[in-house]
């Protein structure tokens, strides 16, 4: 494995786990729509079909005056789709300069394209995931493939590819293991995530959870948050910071009848009458 492989896994791990971490999403029950959803939502991406006789361009990502979009191959299978979804947004993620970029089947050999291939698989299925999936709750490989939405060939590539970064075994030996739990046989897998499981968990406690980023996730989706959901907007020191970090975020308060309710707003999504009237319903329901 080349020292690419390990800087985008790197960048695909960082924002997955402050995703996770800032939404409270369960690493049990994590599926990979709820990432891709937000960044969607949040730079109105468009989702497309195409289809071309000779089927041999998985997914197109285009990028002009118009916005963003990106497409998928429609005869593929729902996990190659999925997995298509992901690799374009890699492209997006990482800043891969270009207006359009180009998915053909079988393996590439643009570093672009292998870039966008890691983050998919590790947006698709996270280490920390696989970890309490497999070790702690001794999931089938079956099953695993089927909570994530992935194929059978990028759940195996991707356990080999977690092993052979983390352990000091031969390509051969790792490949073992993971065709044993594949069979259906996971004393081996076991034993190989036991020695590289506190690798994986610190990897995922250095990633902090940020109520700013917190509040911008929800902010980006929904224009508006209040302090009946964040009550931290209760505070003015919150607020002025969350202003000083933000400069398209206004805030305020409403009183009514001995009640408050603070709350934010993204100006370029509603305006402070529109904020006002969600403010004031929540008085009304307190």
């Amino acid at each position: 494995m080349n020292g690419n492989y390990f800087k985008i896994a790197r960048i695909a791990k960082q924002d997955i786990y402050q995703f996770i971490k800032n939404t409270g999403e369960s690493l049990i029950d994590y599926h990979f729509s709820s990432y891709l959803n937000y960044y969607l939502k949040r730079y109105n991406i468009k989702i497309l079909e195409h289809h071309f006789s000779c089927r041999k361009i998985e997914g197109l990502t285009l990028i002009d005056e118009k916005g963003i979009s990106f497409s998928y191959e429609r005869n593929n299978s729902t996990e190659k789709q999925n997995f298509t979804m992901c690799h374009e947004l890699g492209h997006f993620i990482l800043g891969h300069s270009g207006k359009c970029f180009t998915e053909l089947r079988g393996k590439s050999d643009s570093v672009k394209e292998r870039e966008a291939n890691i983050f998919s698989a590790t947006v698709l299925m996270p280490d920390i995931v696989l970890l309490a999936k497999i070790f702690y709750r001794k999931d089938s490989f079956q099953k695993v493939k089927e909570e994530l939405a992935v194929s059978c060939e990028a759940l195996f590539y991707r356990l080999v590819d977690i092993f052979q970064s983390l352990l000091p075994k031969d390509e051969i030996e790792i490949f073992q293991v993971v065709c044993e739990y594949y069979q259906g046989y996971n004393k081996k897998i076991l034993n190989s995530f036991f020695k590289i499981k506190e690798n994986i968990i610190t990897e995922y406690k250095k990633v902090e959870y940020d109520i700013f980023k917190r509040l911008i996730y929800e902010l980006e989706i929904n224009g508006f948050i209040a302090s009946n959901s964040f009550p931290e907007l209760l505070s003015s020191k919150f607020r002025k910071q969350l202003r000083a970090k933000y400069s398209n975020i206004k805030t305020w308060v409403e009183f009514e009848f001995g009640k408050t309710v603070a709350y934010a707003w993204l100006n370029d999504k509603i305006t402070k009458k529109q904020a006002k009237i969600k403010a004031r319903s929540i008085l009304l329901l307190m």
